[in-house]
């Protein structure tokens, strides 16, 4: 490839999206229990894997959020078990917003087995916005490109 063809895909990747790629995730050994199915714990980890995920694909990743003074701490979390994921498999973390007004934002999430897409995990994980002073932000005003960003992720599991 070319300077020219790099700098496009560059760009092309970095580009604002409005849809969400599945998380994709291989269990490691130390996120099992001494039975080899994953501690409940990883979930939790992996939702958050997911939102990493979810703000880089959108282009507005927690490095640019930070710089720009807004944090995102998670005020709630959910997650219901359906079934056991065990050492070596690899699972897909689907994501979808469930609720959004520019001051909170709430992700919801599915665990599926690779493979046989077996439904292991629903969750959720609520959010707010805050400024460098740790009160509360509406992102529409704050930084509107953000706030548009959002309103345009799905909200359904695609």
């Amino acid at each position: 490839m070319n300077a020219m063809t790099d700098t496009a895909a560059d760009a092309a990747a970095a580009a604002p999206k409005d849809v969400i790629t599945p998380w994709v995730h291989k269990v490691q050994y130390y996120e099992t229990d001494q039975m080899q199915v994953v501690h409940h714990s990883n979930f939790v980890r992996w939702f958050e894997e997911c939102r990493v995920h979810i703000l880089d694909e959108i282009g507005y990743g927690y490095d640019k959020l930070e710089a720009a003074g807004v944090i995102s701490p998670v005020l709630t979390i959910e997650a219901k078990i359906v079934k056991s994921v065990r050492f070596g498999e690899t699972v897909k973390i689907r994501a979808a917003i469930e609720k959004f007004d520019g001051i909170r934002l709430t992700i919801k999430y599915e665990v599926l087995r690779d493979g046989d897409n077996a439904l292991c995990c629903t969750g959720s994980t609520g959010h707010c916005f805050l400024g460098e002073d740790g009160r509360l932000i509406s992102l529409k005003r704050r930084i509107p490109e953000v706030y548009e960003a959002f309103r345009k992720l799905p909200t359904e599991f695609i």
